[in-house]
């Protein structure tokens, strides 16, 4: 049953345009800041699900603060990020859709611009904006700018690592997400779960239009999951859940090697950042393998190698110790 965060109210009867899907683990710093984004939107009817993965912290007590009958929680046992949105979908009472991470802010104005550009073509499956990212006190960092691509495209973009299709900017109709199976639940692709579903969702011909337009911060801080050695772990298990949806379809087998070669790149980017360079090697060696002519792979695997060789190079050139002077 879902919780009604307006302290002891019914849930709203009439039927919301959208439902907000949060999905909430140990989010607690961030909460009330991305709840509050989406109460800033204005001309249209939206309702938040905000789903507890088995958290060691509740959210309620931050969500009983805004007293919003259009805020719903509900708790599930530790499942992964994945298995919290597809318990958020399954709930959603909108025709659309979208998602906002406990961490991230919307941008006021999002939801009505999007669901417009949705109801003035009923054949789209769904749309998708620009987003920027900042640091967790403000500072800005860049800004991801998209543009309109075939199904085709955006397959091949996102197995370069530059897809111009995120969870940051997308708005579905659920029944889009319900005929895919929605994410997977699998706790090993953690983190993953979205690059996944937007394979799927892409080889099955999906109809999106760009809305231009910025519409969601991606905040950067030291507790990103992006950054885990987690997320990197997830990444190998990518790899082999790739080689299962390539044998299903024929389209995705020339995209292996863009997608192997950046997964192992990011995983070699990682072991060098972490101070283990002889990691780094193996990974920039998959690397290399996957994608020979990329210039990128070769610089990263010589400088992987020579970090990896510095420590036996430095034994070897300590002058012996001298004898003690009698």
């Amino acid at each position: 049953m879902w919780n009604d965060s307006s302290a002891g109210g019914a849930a709203l009867t009439v039927p919301p345009e959208v439902s907000v899907i949060l999905p909430f683990y140990e989010g607690s710093a961030w909460l009330a800041r991305a709840v509050e984004s989406v109460r800033s939107q204005q001309g249209v009817g939206w309702e938040l699900l905000v789903v507890d993965d088995g958290s060691p912290e509740s959210p309620e007590p931050i969500l009983a603060r805004f007293r919003d009958r259009r805020i719903l929680s509900r708790r599930i046992s530790h499942a992964g990020k994945g298995a919290a949105l597809n318990c958020g979908i399954r709930h959603a009472r909108a025709p659309a859709v979208c998602f906002l991470d406990q961490d991230d802010i919307m941008l006021s104005g999002r939801l009505v611009r999007q669901l417009e550009a949705l109801a003035q073509e009923p054949g789209l499956d769904g749309v998708y904006s620009d987003y920027e990212r900042r640091w967790d006190d403000g500072r800005p960092i860049d800004r991801f700018i998209s543009r309109q691509v075939t199904p085709g495209e955006a397959l091949r973009l996102t197995a370069a690592g530059c897809g111009p299709v995120t969870m940051q900017t997308l708005l579905l109709r659920k029944r889009c997400i319900e005929a895919l199976g929605g994410f997977s639940e699998a706790p090993e692709l953690s983190g993953l779960d979205d690059l996944e579903f937007f394979v799927r969702l892409f080889l099955g011909g999906v109809r999106l239009r760009y809305v231009p337009g910025t519409v969601q911060v991606w905040v950067r801080h030291e507790r990103n999951f992006s950054r885990s050695a987690a997320f990197q772990e997830a990444r190998r298990h990518w790899l082999r859940r790739l080689e299962e949806l390539a044998a299903r379809h024929p389209g995705l087998r020339r995209e292996r090697g863009a997608f192997a070669f950046h997964a192992r790149l990011m995983r070699g980017i990682h072991g060098l950042e972490q101070r283990r360079p002889q990691e780094a090697v193996g990974e920039f060696l998959h690397a290399v393998r996957a994608r020979p002519l990329r210039w990128e792979g070769h610089y990263l695997l010589l400088k992987a190698v020579v970090l990896a060789l510095g420590p036996a190079r430095r034994r070897r050139k300590t002058p012996a110790a001298l004898p003690p002077v009698p």
